[in-house]
């Protein structure tokens, strides 16, 4: 039977960059064209994909879950073409083998890999063209085993893991973020102010803890919007949907381009940390290392 057709490159250029940007519009600025025709390229895929790829809002688009793990896998494709022929031309005719790149299977939550790591791995691409990155977004505790062929991991945790060894790469801190939309732009003036908001409640990210660091005598919502996944709930924080407890980690960008704010300077430093995590007897230690080293230094970067 013959496969699925490929879309065209352009296609998924305007895809990858739809979610990274989650605008089609902010797309179509980067890209020169217009927003009617990256939605064009979107239907298409969407149609080629036989599923919705964004959910439409009055104030955007949200990619889907499918739609971040695809365009991760695209983005990785278009930075290989991107470096293979963006080379400058040979100064002689004279071919040089070169060895092929060492692949490293890297496991990472889904929203640390759209929102943190993914912007960034161009770099790593550039910096290390002899290691083929593969990432895989997964909520699940890879084992770093033969069974699941994951050599190395990001994660979220207290930074011991039996038979593992880790490398802490940052801290994280915690804080209350919503849309400059959101209650019409009406502005929050105290933290108090938060008895009157929807709070967006996650699974693993209580806010009893952020009450008490706000010195507020609240207890945790019992209602309101409630999600256990984290690109989800920051997406409707973006959408106007309510208050969001967030890493700073993860709405760097956000904060940045104005589709999130920071309510108030108060922070709360949770107990976890991000961390790498390897096999202390892989026999890809040489590129864990690499990568170690290199996420450092982005994690460095990030926090000046």
């Amino acid at each position: 039977m013959a496969g699925r057709p490929l879309p065209p490159l352009q296609t998924l250029r305007a895809f990858e960059a739809a979610v990274r940007l989650r605008s089609f519009t902010r797309a179509a600025d980067e890209l020169a064209l217009t927003q009617g025709a990256v939605s064009q390229h979107i239907r298409r895929l969407e149609a080629l994909l036989g599923q919705p790829l964004f959910e439409r809002e009055h104030q955007g688009v949200a990619p889907t879950a499918h739609a971040q793990a695809l365009a991760l896998q695209a983005r990785q494709g278009l930075s290989v073409l991107e470096r293979a022929f963006g080379r400058p031309a040979a100064v002689s005719a004279r071919v040089v083998a070169r060895p092929a790149p060492r692949t490293l299977v890297l496991s990472v939550l889904p929203a640390f890999a759209q929102r943190w790591l993914g912007p960034r791995l161009a770099r790593f691409h550039a910096a290390h063209p002899g290691i083929a990155l593969e990432v895989r977004p997964s909520t699940g505790l890879a084992r770093l085993d033969s069974r699941d062929r994951i050599d190395v991991a990001l994660r979220y945790g207290p930074g011991k893991w039996p038979g593992l060894k880790s490398a802490k790469l940052m801290d994280e801190e915690i804080f209350p973020v919503a849309s400059p939309a959101y209650r019409r732009g009406r502005r929050l003036r105290t933290p108090r102010d938060l008895q009157r908001c929807v709070l967006l409640r996650h699974t693993w990210q209580p806010w009893e803890p952020w009450f008490q660091a706000a010195g507020l005598d609240l207890v945790e919502p019992a209602d309101g919007p409630h999600f256990e996944d984290t690109e989800a709930l920051l997406a409707a924080a973006e959408a106007g949907a309510g208050v969001a407890l967030a890493r700073r980690t993860l709405v760097e960008a956000q904060l940045a381009d104005g589709r999130l704010a920071r309510l108030w300077d108060i922070g709360m430093a949770d107990v976890h940390a991000h961390y790498l995590v390897w096999r202390p007897d892989s026999d890809k230690l040489p590129a864990i290392e690499a990568l170690r080293r290199w996420l450092c230094r982005e994690a460095r970067a990030a926090a000046r």
